[in-house]
Protein backbone atom coordinates (compact mmCIF):
# COMPACT_ATOMS: atom_id res chain seq x y z
CA UNK A 1 0.00 0.00 0.00
CA UNK A 2 1.68 3.08 -0.89
CA UNK A 3 2.04 5.87 1.74
CA UNK A 4 0.16 9.08 0.94
CA UNK A 5 2.18 12.02 0.93
CA UNK A 6 1.59 15.30 2.46
CA UNK A 7 1.54 18.36 1.03
CA UNK A 8 3.57 21.49 2.17
CA UNK A 9 0.70 22.99 4.54
CA UNK A 10 -0.16 19.58 5.76
CA UNK A 11 3.89 19.39 6.94
CA UNK A 12 4.01 22.44 7.68
CA UNK A 13 0.57 21.91 10.37
CA UNK A 14 2.20 18.39 11.52
CA UNK A 15 5.78 20.03 12.46
CA UNK A 16 3.87 23.19 14.67
CA UNK A 17 1.82 20.43 16.26
CA UNK A 18 4.80 18.30 17.39
CA UNK A 19 6.66 21.72 18.63
CA UNK A 20 3.68 22.52 20.63
CA UNK A 21 3.29 18.86 21.87
CA UNK A 22 7.33 19.33 22.85
CA UNK A 23 7.17 22.72 24.17
CA UNK A 24 4.23 22.20 26.59
CA UNK A 25 6.45 18.40 27.62
CA UNK A 26 9.49 20.89 28.18
CA UNK A 27 7.47 23.75 30.34
CA UNK A 28 5.98 20.69 32.35
CA UNK A 29 9.47 19.71 33.99
CA UNK A 30 11.38 23.29 33.52
CA UNK A 31 9.18 26.05 33.57
CA UNK A 32 8.96 28.92 30.98
CA UNK A 33 12.14 30.25 32.12
CA UNK A 34 13.96 26.99 32.47
CA UNK A 35 12.59 25.80 29.03
CA UNK A 36 14.84 26.91 25.19
CA UNK A 37 14.57 26.73 21.94
CA UNK A 38 17.26 24.17 22.01
CA UNK A 39 15.36 21.65 24.44
CA UNK A 40 12.16 22.29 22.21
CA UNK A 41 13.72 21.59 19.22
CA UNK A 42 15.34 18.01 20.91
CA UNK A 43 12.55 16.76 22.02
CA UNK A 44 9.94 17.23 19.26
CA UNK A 45 13.12 15.64 16.98
CA UNK A 46 13.62 18.44 15.08
CA UNK A 47 16.79 21.03 14.34
CA UNK A 48 16.29 25.16 16.18
CA UNK A 49 15.79 26.08 12.37
CA UNK A 50 12.39 23.93 12.21
CA UNK A 51 11.44 26.11 14.89
CA UNK A 52 11.92 29.35 13.92
CA UNK A 53 10.62 28.90 10.63
CA UNK A 54 7.24 28.22 12.76
CA UNK A 55 7.47 30.56 15.68
CA UNK A 56 9.47 34.22 15.90
CA UNK A 57 10.69 33.53 19.55
CA UNK A 58 10.14 31.17 22.42
CA UNK A 59 7.94 33.88 23.41
CA UNK A 60 5.63 33.51 20.44
CA UNK A 61 5.84 29.53 20.70
CA UNK A 62 4.83 29.83 24.42
CA UNK A 63 1.87 32.42 23.26
CA UNK A 64 0.41 30.19 20.98
CA UNK A 65 0.62 27.12 23.20
CA UNK A 66 -1.16 29.24 25.68
CA UNK A 67 -3.46 30.32 23.17
CA UNK A 68 -4.58 26.45 22.01
CA UNK A 69 -5.35 25.49 25.49
CA UNK A 70 -7.51 28.91 25.93
CA UNK A 71 -9.38 27.91 22.52
CA UNK A 72 -10.34 24.87 24.10
CA UNK A 73 -11.68 26.30 27.06
CA UNK A 74 -13.24 29.09 25.09
CA UNK A 75 -15.21 26.25 23.10
CA UNK A 76 -16.65 24.92 25.69
CA UNK A 77 -16.95 28.08 27.89
CA UNK A 78 -18.90 29.52 24.41
CA UNK A 79 -21.31 26.85 24.33
CA UNK A 80 -22.03 26.81 27.85
CA UNK A 81 -23.41 30.67 27.34
CA UNK A 82 -25.51 29.66 24.43
CA UNK A 83 -27.13 26.65 26.87
CA UNK A 84 -30.35 26.84 28.92
CA UNK A 85 -30.69 28.50 32.44
CA UNK A 86 -30.67 24.82 34.07
CA UNK A 87 -28.26 24.24 31.69
CA UNK A 88 -25.46 27.04 32.50
CA UNK A 89 -25.54 25.99 36.33
CA UNK A 90 -25.15 22.44 35.75
CA UNK A 91 -22.52 22.30 33.05
CA UNK A 92 -20.63 25.62 34.66
CA UNK A 93 -20.35 23.50 37.96
CA UNK A 94 -18.79 20.61 35.78
CA UNK A 95 -16.12 22.54 33.69
CA UNK A 96 -15.10 24.06 37.02
CA UNK A 97 -14.12 20.62 38.05
CA UNK A 98 -12.64 19.25 35.29
CA UNK A 99 -10.91 22.13 33.91
CA UNK A 100 -7.05 21.94 33.12
CA UNK A 101 -6.31 18.51 32.62
CA UNK A 102 -3.96 18.11 30.22
CA UNK A 103 -1.36 20.77 30.74
CA UNK A 104 -0.61 22.40 34.28
CA UNK A 105 -2.30 25.97 32.98
CA UNK A 106 -2.14 28.18 36.43
CA UNK A 107 1.53 27.47 36.76
CA UNK A 108 2.07 28.31 32.69
CA UNK A 109 -0.41 31.15 33.25
CA UNK A 110 1.25 33.02 36.05
CA UNK A 111 5.05 32.68 34.61
CA UNK A 112 3.76 34.53 31.69
CA UNK A 113 2.22 37.04 33.21
CA UNK A 114 5.29 38.01 35.40
CA UNK A 115 6.89 37.43 31.93
CA UNK A 116 4.23 40.21 30.52
CA UNK A 117 5.27 42.73 33.30
CA UNK A 118 9.02 42.55 32.04
CA UNK A 119 8.08 42.64 28.00
CA UNK A 120 5.44 45.11 27.40
CA UNK A 121 5.72 43.59 23.36
CA UNK A 122 4.88 40.34 24.81
CA UNK A 123 2.31 41.94 26.83
CA UNK A 124 -0.09 43.54 24.15
CA UNK A 125 -0.65 39.64 22.86
CA UNK A 126 -0.70 37.96 26.63
CA UNK A 127 -3.56 40.21 28.14
CA UNK A 128 -5.66 40.95 25.00
CA UNK A 129 -5.95 36.60 24.97
CA UNK A 130 -6.79 36.70 29.20
CA UNK A 131 -9.83 39.60 28.35
CA UNK A 132 -10.94 37.42 25.50
CA UNK A 133 -11.50 35.00 28.41
CA UNK A 134 -12.92 36.94 31.05
CA UNK A 135 -15.69 38.00 28.52
CA UNK A 136 -16.92 34.68 28.36
CA UNK A 137 -16.36 33.75 31.61
CA UNK A 138 -18.24 37.19 32.66
CA UNK A 139 -21.17 36.29 29.76
CA UNK A 140 -21.61 32.74 31.75
CA UNK A 141 -21.74 34.65 35.47
CA UNK A 142 -24.41 36.76 34.23
CA UNK A 143 -26.33 33.79 33.21
CA UNK A 144 -25.21 32.23 36.17
CA UNK A 145 -26.82 34.23 38.95
CA UNK A 146 -30.12 35.33 36.58
CA UNK A 147 -31.18 31.32 36.36
CA UNK A 148 -30.47 31.51 40.31
CA UNK A 149 -32.88 34.07 40.81
CA UNK A 150 -30.32 36.36 41.87
CA UNK A 151 -28.52 39.47 41.01
CA UNK A 152 -24.94 39.67 40.04
CA UNK A 153 -22.96 40.31 43.35
CA UNK A 154 -20.29 42.70 41.36
CA UNK A 155 -19.49 44.31 38.11
CA UNK A 156 -19.37 40.81 35.98
CA UNK A 157 -16.46 41.66 34.53
CA UNK A 158 -14.69 42.37 37.60
CA UNK A 159 -16.13 38.79 39.07
CA UNK A 160 -14.64 37.25 36.12
CA UNK A 161 -11.38 38.39 36.51
CA UNK A 162 -11.47 37.41 40.47
CA UNK A 163 -12.92 33.68 39.81
CA UNK A 164 -9.92 33.17 37.46
CA UNK A 165 -6.87 34.84 39.73
CA UNK A 166 -8.40 32.38 42.65
CA UNK A 167 -8.79 29.32 40.61
CA UNK A 168 -5.02 29.93 39.60
CA UNK A 169 -4.45 30.62 43.13
CA UNK A 170 -6.00 27.87 44.71
CA UNK A 171 -4.28 25.64 41.94
CA UNK A 172 -0.73 26.61 42.37
CA UNK A 173 -1.66 25.66 46.18
CA UNK A 174 -1.98 21.82 45.29
CA UNK A 175 0.45 19.51 43.73
CA UNK A 176 -0.45 18.69 40.33
CA UNK A 177 -3.41 16.77 39.92
CA UNK A 178 -3.53 13.38 38.41
CA UNK A 179 -5.29 13.60 34.83
CA UNK A 180 -8.86 13.06 34.61
CA UNK A 181 -9.18 13.96 38.60
CA UNK A 182 -11.36 16.25 40.03
CA UNK A 183 -9.89 19.99 39.85
CA UNK A 184 -10.37 20.82 43.63
CA UNK A 185 -9.97 24.39 43.00
CA UNK A 186 -12.54 24.43 40.41
CA UNK A 187 -14.72 22.70 42.99
CA UNK A 188 -14.20 25.04 45.60
CA UNK A 189 -15.13 28.10 43.52
CA UNK A 190 -17.83 26.43 42.18
CA UNK A 191 -19.23 26.16 45.85
CA UNK A 192 -18.87 29.91 46.52
CA UNK A 193 -20.43 30.81 43.02
CA UNK A 194 -23.28 28.78 44.72
CA UNK A 195 -23.20 30.57 48.30
CA UNK A 196 -23.08 33.62 46.60
CA UNK A 197 -26.31 32.75 44.56
CA UNK A 198 -27.97 31.85 47.32
CA UNK A 199 -26.85 33.28 50.46
CA UNK A 200 -28.71 30.65 52.89
CA UNK A 201 -26.71 28.21 50.94
CA UNK A 202 -23.44 28.77 52.86
CA UNK A 203 -26.28 28.09 56.58
CA UNK A 204 -27.65 24.82 54.75
CA UNK A 205 -24.40 23.59 53.88
CA UNK A 206 -22.50 23.94 57.18
CA UNK A 207 -25.28 21.91 59.03
CA UNK A 208 -24.70 19.36 56.50
CA UNK A 209 -21.42 18.90 56.72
Amino acid sequence: MSRVRLTRAQQQAQTRERLLAAAELVFSRLGYGGASIELIASEAGYSKGAVYSNFLSKDALFLELLRVHMDRDFQELEQIVDMSPEGVIREASRWLKSMHSRINLPALTLELQLHARRSPEFANDFYALQEQKFKIIADILTKYFHARGTPLPANAMDLARTIDALTHGLSLQRPLREPGSVNEAGRIIGDLLEIMAAPHALEKKAKTS
